[in-house]
């Protein structure tokens, strides 16, 4: 009997990954305002994740990462798994990060970077017609976010070593 063996695959800033590799586990480390998009077709068992810095790309700036602005990224990241094979009909959608990071910050500040994130992400899936299936965001700590490929599951590990299953 063969063991399979997990490929871990480091999400980056303003980076989006999607892969049909059952063994592969997406990950992105250290989200604090970052929002990642964790996204999963269980029949066609394509993956993504995106890792989300910015709300806006202010009309198509940057377009070297688009996928560091959620109004790009998120239907990229929606492209890219249809030309993989999989049906937008069947993604589910998980999230985590967004944090306040910034002691200080006012809600509804300019600065909240991570609730602007958050309400950037929520426009760009209904845009899509995607709906959010489970998350973990906001607070003031940071998190790392994990899909698992084999199973769908999506993990999320918060600074405190808490762990969340979404």
């Amino acid at each position: 009997m063969t063991a399979s063996i997990d490929v871990n695959i480091s999400v980056g800033l303003g980076e989006l990954h999607v892969t049909k590799d059952p063994d592969a586990v997406l990950i992105c480390y250290g989200l604090g305002s970052c929002v990642a998009v964790s996204a999963f077709d269980p029949v066609a068992r394509v993956g993504a994740m995106a890792h989300i810095v910015l709300p806006a790309s202010n009309n198509g700036a940057n377009a070297i990462l688009p996928v560091k602005f959620a109004d790009r990224g998120i239907p990229l990241t929606v492209e890219k798994m249809e030309q993989a094979g999989a049906q937008r009909s069947r993604i589910v959608i998980k999230i985590a990060g967004g944090a306040k990071m910034l002691r200080g910050v006012t809600a509804g500040s300019v600065l909240d970077i991570g609730e602007r994130n958050i309400e950037a992400v929520n426009v760009a899936m209904h845009k899509a017609g995607l709906k959010i299936h489970a998350q973990d965001i906001r607070g003031d700590w940071g998190r790392c976010l994990w899909l698992y490929m084999a199973s769908g599951l999506t993990r999320v590990k918060t600074a405190e070593q808490r762990i969340i299953d979404l």
